[in-house]
């Protein structure tokens, strides 16, 4: 009986041991979606940040990536899903909808935390 509930618990360990959370998961998606990093341009939080300067009629300007933590969900999938204008620098990702939603949700709990 023992050697039937040892041989259980290694197995059962083993699956178990190959999936990953569901904070991870997200956490995943939004440091590499698709090739293209949400963190280099959002920031670690999604709080935004300076991505680069420019100048514009000799003056310096800044190109600030907005902030994405108080976002409606539906802008956020729309800014997702939608086809960027020539002028955008966002990347269009081929995202699911389970996709997206995870990405949501991970942005809001970790600007939750401090």
């Amino acid at each position: 009986m023992r050697g039937i509930l040892f041989v259980f618990l290694s197995l059962n360990l083993s699956f178990c041991a190959d999936f990953i959370t569901p904070k991870e998961y997200a956490k995943m998606l939004y440091e590499n979606p698709r090739g293209i990093s949400c963190k280099k341009c959002h920031g670690a939080k999604g709080d935004g940040q300076i991505l680069g300067y420019y100048t514009h009629k000799d003056k310096k300007k800044a190109y600030e990536i907005p902030n994405i933590q108080n976002l409606s969900f539906e802008r956020f999938k729309e800014a997702l899903t939608k086809e960027q204008d020539v002028k955008s620098i966002m990347p269009t990702y081929s995202l699911t909808n389970d996709e997206i939603i995870t990405l949501y949700n991970y942005i809001k709990q970790v600007s939750k935390e401090k």
